[in-house]
C-alpha cells in the first residue's frame, strides 16, 4: 500500500505545479477512503471543494464510514433500528469490529438485530459473528466459548484458533481446550505454546503420567514454555549455552574499518542513529562468523545495543552471556537498594524495555533504559523523594533506573506481589489491569496466557526469561518460573 503522506504530497506537488490533469479522479479516490489523511492533502482537498465536486453524494458514504468508526455503537444502534437503510458492508464491519473491541457486551447484544438485516449475505454474517467472539475472548466473557463453538468454519482462522482455546481455559473447560489444540493446523499445534497447552490440559485430564512425555518434548527449550514445562517435571532447566567463538585479531581488524571508525565515534558523540548506520554499510553482506565477531567488538565499547542486535542477524542465540550483559553497574546498584528489588528483574526489564539504549524514545514519549514518560517520572520521583526528573534527565541511567525501578516496586505492591500482573501493568498501564483481574483465583500461566494484548503478554513472557538467564549469568541456580509466578 502506497504511504499516503508521499500520495498526499505528489498530488500537492501536482495542485503547486498546476499539473491538474486527472488530479480530480486521484484525489477524490483518496479523499473517499474512510482514514485520516495527512495534512499535505488539505490543498488539495479545498481544491476539490472549489471545484465543486465534494457534494453531499460523495460525502454521505464517507461520512457514514466515519460515525462507525468513531461512533460504533450509536451508529450501529441506528442501523439495527432501520433494517433497510443502506450502508457500505464493509463500513458496517469495521464498525462493528471497532464496537467489539470498545465494548463486547454492547456488540454481541446487537449481533442478532443486526444479522436479521436484509442486506445481510452469509460471509458478511460469518465475519460478524467472528469477531463478536473474539471480543467477548479479549473481554474474558464466559460467552465466548459458545460464540465461538457456533462459528461456521470459513472463519476460524488463526486467531479463532488460538483465541477459543484461550477462552476454554479462562472458564477451566479443559476438555473444550484440549479438542481445540487437537483442531489446529499441525505447525500451530507444534509451537511451544500450544505444546504446553496440549500437556497441561492431559495432566489435568488424564493425569501427569499421561503428560510428561508432551511436557519432555519441550523442557529443554531455552523459553518461558520450556521452563514452565521443566516445572511441571521438577526437572532442571536447559539454558544450551555454547560461547561463540571471540578471535581479539579478527575484531581489532574490525575496529580499524573506517566504517567502524566512524561509528564508534559517532556513539561517543551521542549521534546514535548515524552510528547504526554506519555500522549496518560496514557489516553489509558480512558473514554470520564475522558478525559474530563485530558483536563481541560492539560489547566491548559498551555498545550492548547493537551487539545483541548483531548477534540477532547472526543468528547466534546460544551464546549467553553475550546476550545477556550487565551495564550501568552503579545505576542498577543504587536502584535495587532503594526499592529491595533483585538486580536481575531491573536489568531484564531494560533489556525488553530499550535494549539497554539509553537515547530510546517511545511513540508514547516514554523515554531511556526504563522507558518512563515523563508525567509518570515525576509522580515516582515525588513519592520516592528522588530529585525530580526533566525529559533530558530520562536519558541517564543514573536518574531514570532508579525512578523505573521505583515504579515497579510500587506495581508490585498494588498487586500484592504478583510479578506478572506488575509486568503487565509496567507496559499497559494499571487501567487494562483492572478489566483484565479474574473473578477468583487462577494459576498464573493461564492469566498470562489470555492477556488480551499481544505486545503485553510477550513482554511478561520474556522478562521471566529474561530473569532466569541473568540468575544463570551470575552463576547462580537460576530461579524457577513457578516461584516467580506463585501467588498470581
Amino acid at each position: 500500500m502506497p504511504d499516503p503522506q508521499l500520495v498526499c504530497d505528489r498530488l500537492a506537488g501536482r495542485l503547486a505545479t498546476d499539473d491538474t490533469n486527472g488530479l480530480a479522479s486521484a484525489a477524490l479516490t483518496l479523499w473517499r477512503e474512510p482514514l485520516e489523511q495527512p495534512s499535505a492533502c488539505d490543498s488539495v482537498f479545498e481544491w476539490l471543494d472549489r471545484q465543486g465536486l465534494l457534494t453531499p453524494a460523495q460525502a454521505a458514504p464517507l461520512r457514514q464510514w466515519a460515525r462507525l468508526l468513531q461512533a460504533p455503537k450509536p451508529a450501529l444502534m441506528q442501523l439495527a433500528a432501520q433494517p433497510t437503510a443502506a450502508v457500505d458492508p464493509a463500513a458496517l464491519q469495521a464498525g462493528f469490529n471497532r464496537l467489539t473491541l470498545l465494548d463486547s457486551g454492547a456488540a454481541a447484544a446487537l449481533l442478532p438485530r443486526l444479522l436479521a438485516r436484509s442486506d445481510m449475505n452469509d460471509a458478511l454474517r460469518a465475519q460478524l459473528r467472528r469477531d463478536a467472539a473474539l471480543g467477548l475472548a479479549y473481554d474474558h466473557d464466559p460467552a465466548a466459548t459458545a460464540a465461538f463453538t457456533a462459528l461456521p468454519a470459513q472463519v476460524i482462522d488463526a486467531p479463532v484458533q488460538q483465541w477459543r482455546v484461550r477462552a476454554a481455559l479462562w472458564i477451566g473447560d479443559y476438555r473444550q481446550a484440549l479438542d481445540w489444540i487437537n483442531q489446529m493446523p499441525a505447525a500451530l499445534a507444534a509451537q511451544p505454546r500450544w505444546s504446553y497447552w496440549r500437556a497441561r490440559m492431559v495432566e489435568i485430564i488424564e493425569g501427569p503420567a499421561a503428560a510428561a512425555p508432551l511436557y519432555a518434548q519441550i523442557a529443554s527449550l531455552r523459553d518461558y514454555y520450556g521452563y514452565l514445562a521443566a516445572d511441571r517435571l521438577h526437572r532442571g532447566y536447559e539454558l544450551n549455552v555454547q560461547p561463540s567463538p571471540d578471535d581479539p585479531a579478527v575484531q581489532a581488524t574490525l575496529a580499524a574499518q573506517p566504517g567502524l571508525v566512524r561509528a564508534r565515534e559517532l556513539l561517543a558523540c551521542g549521534l546514535y542513529d548515524a552510528a547504526v548506520a554506519e555500522w549496518a554499510a560496514a557489516l553489509d553482506g558480512a558473514a554470520p562468523a564475522l558478525e559474530i565477531q563485530a558483536a563481541h567488538l560492539a560489547a566491548s565499547w559498551g555498545w550492548y545495543t547493537q551487539s545483541i542486535a548483531t548477534l540477532a542477524r547472526a543468528d547466534e542465540w546460544n551464546d549467553v552471556r553475550l546476550r545477556y550483559p550487565r551495564p550501568y553497574p552503579a545505576a542498577l546498584a543504587a536502584a535495587s537498594a532503594l526499592t529491595r528489588l533483585p538486580g536481575d528483574w531491573i536489568l531484564a526489564v531494560m533489556r525488553q524495555e530499550s535494549l539497554f539504549r539509553r537515547d530510546a524514545v517511545s511513540s508514547a514519549q516514554a523515554r531511556g533504559v526504563m522507558q518512563l514518560r515523563l508525567a509518570t517520572a515525576a509522580q515516582v520521583a515525588q513519592r520516592w523523594h528522588l530529585p525530580p526528573p526533566d525529559p533530558d534527565s530520562l536519558f541517564d541511567p543514573m536518574a531514570e533506573v532508579p525512578l523505573g525501578a521505583a515504579h515497579l516496586r510500587e506495581l508490585l505492591d498494588r498487586y500484592d506481589g504478583q510479578l506478572a500482573l506488575a509486568l503487565a501493568a509496567y507496559n499497559a498501564g494499571t487501567a487494562p489491569i483492572a478489566r483484565w483481574l479474574p473473578q477468583g483465583s487462577m494459576d498464573a500461566d493461564v492469566w498470562i496466557e489470555n492477556i488480551p494484548y499481544n505486545e503485553t503478554r510477550a513482554y511478561v513472557e520474556h522478562i521471566l526469561e529474561h530473569i532466569v538467564a541473568y540468575g544463570w549469568i551470575r552463576d547462580a541456580r537460576p530461579p524457577r518460573l513457578a516461584a516467580l509466578l506463585a501467588g498470581a
